[in-house]
């Protein structure tokens, strides 16, 4: 099973911020037995947006989105996936006495802005905006990275695994000195020549050593993992 994951907004893409989502996302599902295909980055813009989204849903079974989900006319994720799926915005009354309470405990006045944000296409659910298509999963994220990662672990890891049938993946790395990584490389050739065609070996070159990572992707883990021993 396959998934893909794309980061919205031009201040990942101007460097402005450093994205950390793409890579919590990523661990949670490397962990849960689930491919990650492709990570991708797009801006504020309308059009690359669903394109993106197009493309990723083409690709992957689960296509996670971060970003572009705030009050600001800059945010657009939630129209634009709204138009791509065909449905209209209303009112999410769980979201809004959510954000309600959060700004009332801040101090900060509830605004029309504000009211907006509880604003949902009918179509998905929340919390986050969960899309189910053609057998297609698309999930829209904060990008918060503490309100990402609180709905990645409480509520779409859990209902990804009740969706579908996950198998494992299977890492295990050694660490190695003393040998640069075309002098490891020529010394283990034989070695690496010989694995089965599942288990995939990665050099990770450091300064003074090379990590050896051995994958195993979506196999039954506890046989795979004597195998890798």
């Amino acid at each position: 099973m396959k998934a893909s994951i794309l980061t919205i907004g031009d201040e990942i893409l101007i460097g402005q911020i450093v994205d950390t989502n793409s890579a919590s996302i990523a661990r949670h599902l490397n962990n849960a037995g689930i491919v990650v295909w492709e990570r991708t980055s797009v801006g504020d813009q309308r059009e690359q947006i669903t394109e993106a989204v197009k493309r990723a849903m083409n690709q992957s079974d689960v296509v996670i989105l971060t970003g572009g989900l705030g009050p600001t006319k800059d945010d657009i994720t939630k129209k634009t996936l709204a138009e791509l799926f065909g449905s209209r915005l209303v009112c999410d009354q769980t979201v809004a006495d959510h954000v309600r309470r959060m700004l009332e405990a801040r101090g900060i006045e509830y605004n029309r802005l504000n009211r907006d944000q509880a604003l949902v296409p009918a179509c998905c659910t929340a919390p986050g905006m969960w899309f189910e298509q053609n057998g297609k999963v698309v999930v829209s994220l904060p990008g918060v990275p503490f309100e990402m990662e609180h709905l990645m672990t409480d509520e779409v890891m859990p209902r990804l695994k009740a969706r579908f049938s996950l198998r494992q993946i299977v890492h295990r790395t050694l660490i190695t000195a003393g040998l640069a990584e075309s002098m490891l490389a020529e010394k283990i050739a034989d070695w690496e020549n010989a694995l089965p065609p599942y288990l995939h070996l990665a050099y990770l070159p450091a300064p003074g050593v090379v990590r050896l990572r051995l994958s195993a992707y979506e196999v039954e883990g506890e046989s795979v993992s004597h195998e890798i021993d």
